[in-house]
């Protein structure tokens, strides 16, 4: 478990625009934190710096373990489209989650940790299916194994129940909520559904090109809230369409 996620001062720009603007916030470890905001207010991009993919123009990131071991970052994208005719069987996507490069066989502790994810996130049942063959419920599942069977520390959902029907949604959230108590892992999940951040998060934070609150979800979205964030008192970018 983490001891220690704090942003301070995180500064992102690109091409000379300001994508992330001195953004600071403290995250409770352990616990889940929903990022909601317009489009193009630079909420994947800061997913992007959290995982190391983008480095800040200013400002840091610190996520710091418990026991000073090498913190691990487990991630569910949005739901890609796969080609049906992909030749790869559910339970080898999985496994690709264990290493940063593709090795063509596995210990046995290795099948055996594979399996133990796969059952708990019910995806055993298709583990030779090919991935491209799923539903697109069962390829969210598949994608949190794979972000999973690496035991993260924390586990960042950008948009990962977007395109599925709201019973499919609840379904895999509460999976997310299940597994993150049990294990201790801290979740930061973005998300445009209010309703799934009001249900499965502690703190949220609130996300435009030029603002930023962050608190206690119960305090964040109360319905007064809610209206000062989606009209255009603190958005005026909020007729972009680009997702940044």
């Amino acid at each position: 478990m983490i001891k220690t996620f704090e942003v301070s001062h995180l500064q992102v720009h690109f091409n000379g625009e300001k994508i992330l603007n001195d953004l600071s916030f403290k995250v409770t470890p352990g616990t889940s934190l929903g990022i909601i905001g317009p489009n193009g207010a630079g909420k994947s991009t800061l997913l992007k710096v959290i995982l190391g993919l983008i480095k800040p123009n200013n400002g840091t990131v610190m996520i710091e373990h418990e026991h000073q071991q090498k913190v691990k970052i487990g991630y569910v994208p949005q739901s890609r489209t796969l080609d049906e005719e992909t030749p790869v069987q559910t339970k080898d996507f999985v496994a690709l989650g264990l290493h940063d490069t593709f090795r063509p066989w596995l210990s046995v502790h290795e099948r055996q940790l594979v399996r133990r994810v796969m059952e708990w996130t019910d995806t055993w049942r298709f583990a030779k299916k090919s991935i491209g063959k799923l539903s697109g419920g069962e390829r969210q599942r598949a994608f949190l194994a794979q972000a999973l069977v690496k035991n993260p520390d924390v586990l960042l959902l950008d948009e990962s129940t977007a395109n599925l029907d709201p019973g499919a949604q609840q379904q895999v959230m509460e999976l997310v909520e299940s597994i993150a108590r049990s294990a201790k892992i801290t979740v930061i999940c973005v998300s445009h559904d209010l309703a799934m951040v009001k249900q499965f998060t502690e703190q949220v934070l609130y996300m435009t090109r030029n603002h930023y609150e962050f608190g206690n979800t119960k305090e964040m979205l109360t319905d007064q809230k809610i209206a000062e964030y989606y009209t255009c008192q603190h958005v005026p970018e909020v007729e972009m369409c680009a997702t940044v």
